[in-house]
């Protein structure tokens, strides 16, 4: 396969990317790693690995640590020459995964020529695999930026990792995982973006700080950390605010009477009062009349009536305006009563005998 490149600034997390996602997993599965990542330990990655990997695997594979003046040697990778042989006498064995760390001290933009064996590494180390395995020589780089790797290197670059630190979101223990397809930082080329958090168990594997020394990174400016700015706050209380009214209006808009119910429904009201205005509310709704009802309609000239009659059989002539769905269903309000066909007093017929 083509090189990996991880870039990100000093701190950014680049080497711990490369510990936590490569060296480790590889070691894992029983390869052979060389790199000159400061402080690599070997014993506490497989101690690592049998303590948080289920199951454990049955054969680990080893660290290789190498110096930067072994990274500079002709011999250091394995090669082919110009007719085609292949030369594997070298520091890096077929099958290996090799981890470099600030490569552009080896392979610069500018101002060095890159050795003719590293070339040869550089586009033909598929080739070289293990006579166990099968698997072929892997290369990753780690540097700061990709523009300070060599044009010739950039050119095969297969994948390229960019890691950022959260600390202008206020998030010093998080950073973000940007994966880029080729050499270029591009949103075309972008795969993936993913947050990831740092772990202290992971840092035990090797050293941040040339040499293995303890070292700690502070902000020498707080205005770095965005949410430590008053005016950042501020804005977020105003949005909220405006959030929470606009919220509100919208209810009240959209369910006026829902609204109006919970307020009435909220507000105290002795029980004398309710019972009062529940009366009320009932008595103002009209009842049939058990007086009057409609017995016919009467015309005199151009006017219409409708009249209407008691028990005592007294006729009212009332203006029709008054009625309506004239006809069997004829419905009015009289007096504060509904007059129909057939409300009033029941009339019961009375028999009378006479003399015989």
């Amino acid at each position: 396969m083509g090189i990996n490149v991880y870039t990100g600034l000093m701190g950014s997390g680049k080497s711990y990317e490369v510990v936590a996602e490569v060296i480790v997993p590889a070691i894992a599965k029983g390869r052979r790693v060389v790199t000159n990542v400061d402080g690599i330990d070997g014993d506490k990655i497989r101690a690592y690995i049998e303590k948080n990997y289920k199951p454990v695997p049955e054969q680990l594979g080893e660290v290789v640590h190498v110096t930067n003046g072994d990274v500079a040697l002709a011999k250091f990778f394995p090669y082919y020459d110009d007719k085609k042989g292949a030369h594997t006498d070298t520091i890096v064995q077929p099958g290996d995964l090799v981890c470099i760390d600030e490569a552009w001290r080896f392979w610069p933009a500018t101002g060095a020529n890159l050795l003719q064996e590293h070339k040869s590494f550089f586009l033909e180390h598929r080739h070289f695999t293990n006579e166990q395995t099968g698997v072929a020589c892997d290369l990753v780089m780690m540097i700061q930026d990709m523009s300070t790797l060599n044009r010739f290197v950039k050119n095969v670059v297969a994948f390229h990792i960019r890691t950022h630190k959260k600390i202008s979101l206020g998030m010093p223990t998080h950073y973000s995982v940007s994966i880029f397809e080729g050499n270029k930082q591009s949103k075309a080329a972008r795969i993936s973006v993913e947050l990831r958090k740092y772990r202290k168990d992971i840092y035990l594997l090797y050293s941040s700080f040339k040499g293995g020394a303890d070292g700690k990174i502070v902000n020498v400016d707080k205005r770095q950390n965005m949410l430590a700015r008053k005016k950042v706050w501020i804005t977020a209380g105003v949005l909220l605010v405006a959030l929470g009214i606009g919220l509100y209006s919208s209810n009240r808009f959209f369910h006026p009477k829902r609204n109006e119910q919970s307020t009435q429904q909220g507000k105290p009201q002795d029980a004398s009062g309710n019972s009062a205005k529940q009366s009320a509310a009932q008595s103002a709704k009209p009842t049939f009349s058990d007086a009057w009802r409609i017995v016919g309609t009467a015309r005199f000239g151009t006017t219409s009536y409708v009249v209407i009659a008691d028990e005592a059989g007294r006729l009212r002539y009332e203006s029709p305006s008054m009625f309506v769905q004239m006809g069997p269903q004829t419905i009015g309000e009289i007096d504060g009563a509904k007059v129909t066909r057939y409300s009033g007093a029941v009339v019961h017929p009375v028999h009378i005998e006479g003399k015989k």
